[in-house]
């Protein structure tokens, strides 16, 4: 383990604060907006904003407690449904469309925590509008895939490194402690990772869930 605890949880709450202050500051700005006695004409526009904004900041909220919290360590089969409809609100707070082909009866709370930050980490490699599909095969054990594609897709050196349990150039960040903390919890799961690159595609498969 190249962190310790202390310092990986240190980055991994300064991820969750990464995610949230856009949409948080958004909701703010426009309440700020609606307070002020001097712009009444922009009122509708900014209770729009307020809208959007506790709109993304929820779908988000929700993602990262599956991600990141104790609900994907719960015991037991999880409700894919629910998980899928919180996996499309988190891609929606922020670019691209995500697709699904899941051939599997259940995934437990564990496995879904892990296809979440597999969607993370696809979502990461898109600079713009582009596509995630998800592809998840149940035998003895689960496999899920996932590619991600779109205009300039691509994976950053850094979270390349961090796939390899390699400090970043740079040092760890809120952008490359989510690709190190997947390794660890498909490690701790008994699984394996493996990614491949192509012409504005990447490919992320875990396998031996």
């Amino acid at each position: 383990m190249l962190l310790d605890s202390n310092r990986l949880a240190s980055y991994l709450a300064s991820k969750i604060c990464h995610d949230l202050v856009s949409p948080v500051g958004a909701a703010s700005s426009a309440l700020e907006f609606m307070q002020d006695s001097s712009a009444q004409d922009m009122r509708e526009q900014a209770e729009q904003l307020l809208e959007q904004s506790t709109s993304r900041s929820l779908a988000r909220l929700q993602f990262l407690r599956y991600a990141f919290g104790s609900m994907g360590m719960s015991k037991g089969a999880a409700e894919l449904h629910e998980a899928k409809a919180i996996a499309e609100g988190y891609v929606g707070s922020h670019k691209g469309e995500i697709e699904w082909n899941i051939n599997a009866g259940s995934l437990s709370f564990a496995q879904v925590r892990v296809m979440m930050n597999v969607i993370m980490l696809g979502l990461a490699c898109l600079s713009r509008d582009g596509s995630l599909k998800v592809t998840v095969d149940q035998d003895d054990t689960l496999t899920i895939n996932l590619v991600a594609s779109g205009k300039r897709a691509r994976m950053a050196p850094d979270v390349r490194a961090a796939l390899s349990n390699t400090e970043p150039e740079d040092g760890w960040d809120p952008r490359t402690i989510q690709p190190y903390f997947m390794t660890m919890i498909v490690q701790e799961l008994g699984g394996s990772f493996s990614f491949t690159e192509g012409e504005e595609t990447v490919s992320f498969t875990v396998t031996g869930l």
